[in-house]
């Protein structure tokens, strides 16, 4: 079987420091003001657990008011209304005592009333140990700051240079804050440490070092330390320009950016998967203390993609206006977004835009070109990948396999077999036992009845790189029928289906495989079982085709 990831297998943008229908239904509905404690408390742990966080706040709400000196319900509303973004989180979080997101809730609110003092005192009664231990010295030095205490906040942070997991990033914000007060000659040396303490610079860490340079009149320095970091980050390449542009402008204008800026740091350092909620909101705390901070904004796409709300990452992103350094970055997670909504074409004219200011790189033709090939425009993506592939030039770099790997697939759409097989071979040239392309190969090989030994060998090359990937199995069991290796197939074909029961086209060899070994009952219903998981028009004709061709199946 053919599978299609998508050609390029991206990784998404790297910050690091950095239902069921009658939940959908619910998720629109408010609590009725009659509702129980109980009816209300169950609605909004279903709500919670299909990822209704909205329709999730709303019935906590309604369980509060019935029982208003519940801490624990209390607790679980709260953090329910920050993961929905709800207005109803800062009234919540006055009534949580020394909980630490409530304690961040109402400092984040004094530090954007200018109430300094407040937010110092409320960061100040937070634990000093866990997650939010670590942020804690952060805020404290930013809130300082913002009082104007220039002096103990940084000597708040300096002493901690040497703190483990955090250490350099604690160096860095004493860099910036020393920086926000004018102190160039302290904060160039924490600058330095900061940059020398990681092996390569973060997008945070080289816009805040570039940042510093060019201010000091030091634009090669600036650009350097924003080449490396693009070196690092491919994703992040298409912003180089643009970041080298806006490298003089200060990365943190107040101590609510600072305060914006620690979350960022903290959330892009989480990667456990029980601190993804944690990781979200903090995230949500950065972008609504700074609404402009695009890369948190990138993140918490990335994230919303992750915990299965698109919508919302591709809203976000579109927040990135066209004049930050970010929004080529942005265009390409959203049209990526998009596309897996099958929404892409929507993001062509931009792409276009893209790849005309960027004239030298590949991606956003590449990106282009999957949209076209995804949208069955097989022709208009066929030129994409070209288009791209001459910018590569002569030798291009071993992530061009992926674009030969797309324009084979286009060229083989268009029945274009010779070319599609030259595309497939240069693929593996570039990047030998690639499992996608020794698949694909080996399967359209089998289809067409040639080089099945070879066809065979391919597959099973795959097969050791993904042993577990059904629509690999699905091939070998199909190369293996074709070979006339019924016994064989059929064992394979069953390991296929086991792997991906509700693929249409497995399941239909399968069957294929079942009227080879003289099964017609046990074919028909698997043809019919095939036909009722909704496959694409040509497979569902050729399933009809098997079914009309034995109407008694016998």
């Amino acid at each position: 079987m053919i599978f299609g990831p998508k050609t390029r297998h991206r990784a998404a943008c790297s910050l690091v420091l950095l239902l069921s229908s009658c939940a959908g239904g619910m998720a629109e509905t408010a609590s009725p003001p009659t509702m129980s404690l109980y009816g209300a408390f169950m609605a909004g742990t279903y709500a919670e657990s299909t990822g209704h966080d909205a329709a999730a706040s709303r019935f906590f709400a309604t369980a509060i008011a019935r029982d208003p000196t519940n801490q624990a319900l209390l607790r679980q509303g709260f953090v329910t209304a920050l993961l929905a973004r709800s207005p109803e989180a800062p009234k919540l979080a006055a009534r949580m005592g020394d909980d630490p997101l409530a304690l961040m809730v109402r400092g984040n609110a004094a530090i954007v009333a200018g109430n300094d003092a407040k937010a110092g005192a409320d960061f100040a009664a937070m634990a000093k140990t866990g997650e939010t231990g670590l942020i804690r010295p952060l805020l404290l030095a930013w809130a300082a700051a913002g009082a104007g205490d220039f002096g103990p906040a940084i000597d708040r942070l300096k002493g901690l240079e040497t703190t483990p997991p955090f250490g350099p990033v604690y160096t860095l914000n004493a860099a910036l804050i020393a920086d926000l007060a004018g102190r160039e000659a302290e904060a160039a040396p924490l600058y330095l440490m900061a940059e020398q303490a990681f092996p390569a610079p973060n997008l945070r860490l080289a816009q805040a070092i570039a940042s510093f340079q060019a201010r000091q009149g030091n634009t090669e320095r600036a650009d350097a330390v924003l080449v490396r970091m693009a070196a690092s980050h491919p994703d992040l390449r298409l912003a180089l320009k643009a970041l080298e542009r806006d490298a003089a402008k200060p990365m943190i204008d107040s101590a609510q950016d600072g305060v914006a800026e620690a979350y960022l740091t903290l959330a892009g350092s989480l990667d456990q998967p029980k601190q993804i909620l944690l990781r979200k909101i903090l995230l949500d705390f950065a972008v609504q203390l700074r609404p402009d901070l695009a890369a948190a904004r990138l993140l918490r796409a990335n994230l919303d993609t992750t915990l299965g709300k698109p919508d919302r990452a591709a809203a976000d992103l579109s927040k990135i206006g066209a004049n930050d350094p970010l929004y080529a970055t942005a265009v390409m997670q959203r049209a990526e977004i998009l596309d897996g909504q099958g929404k892409g074409v929507s993001m062509l004219p931009a792409l276009t835009a893209l790849a005309q200011a960027h004239p030298l790189d590949a991606a956003p033709l590449t990106l282009a070109g999957d949209i076209q090939r995804d949208a069955k425009h097989y022709a208009a993506a066929r030129a994409l990948y070209s288009q791209a592939l001459a910018r590569l030039g002569p030798n291009p770099p071993g992530e061009a396999w992926s674009i030969y790997y797309g324009r084979a697939i286009a060229e083989d759409k268009l029945g274009d077999w010779p070319n599609a097989d030259a595309d497939l071979h240069r693929a593996l040239a570039i990047e030998p036992g690639q499992p996608f392309v020794l698949n694909y190969l080996g399967y359209s090989y089998a289809l067409r009845g040639e080089h099945l030994a070879q066809a065979r060998s391919m597959i099973e090359q795959a097969l050791q790189v993904d042993p577990n990937e059904g629509a690999i199995i699905d091939s070998l069991g199909y190369v293996l029928l074709r070979q006339g290796k019924i016994a064989h197939a059929m064992r394979v074909q069953i390991r296929a289906v086991q792997a991906a029961p509700d693929d249409a086209e497995v399941n239909a060899h399968l069957a294929d495989i079942f009227a080879a070994a003289g099964d017609h009952l046990a074919a028909r219903n698997q043809w019919a079982r095939a036909l009722a998981l909704h496959p694409d028009k040509p497979e569902a004709a050729k399933i009809e085709a098997e079914l009309k061709r034995d109407p008694a199946g016998s």
